[in-house]
């Protein structure tokens, strides 16, 4: 008579994959929070490319907060180490946009 395999045992095996790919996704996935610097910081350093970010729409007090934050975090997923901000674009009193460059300056 064949045994069939212990169901309890796959799941627990099953859930203990699952466990260590969620870590190693979270791992690959975390980004560093570039650093906001002035032009000068980032002579001899990697243009990655141009970034932009956006305060959302609605009632947003502080929007140039929301949209620094939008954009550095774009950045960090791009792997920018530094980010020199262009230009802050008002769209009304409570919402606006972001422009910059995302450079590496690592080795």
């Amino acid at each position: 008579m064949t045994k069939l395999p212990d169901s309890q045992g796959n799941r627990c095996r099953f859930g203990k994959i699952l466990l260590i790919a969620a870590l190693l996704g979270l791992s690959f996935s975390a980004a560093a929070k570039p650093d906001e610097v002035p032009a000068e910081s980032v002579q001899g350093c990697r243009l990655i490319g141009p970034i932009e970010g956006s305060s959302g729409y609605g009632k947003n007090n502080g929007w140039q907060r929301l949209a620094r934050q939008a954009a550095v975090k774009r950045a960090g997923r791009l792997g920018a180490s530094h980010v020199v901000w262009e230009r802050f674009n008002p769209t009304g009193a409570f919402n606006g946009s972001v422009t910059g460059k995302a450079y590496n300056c690592g080795s």
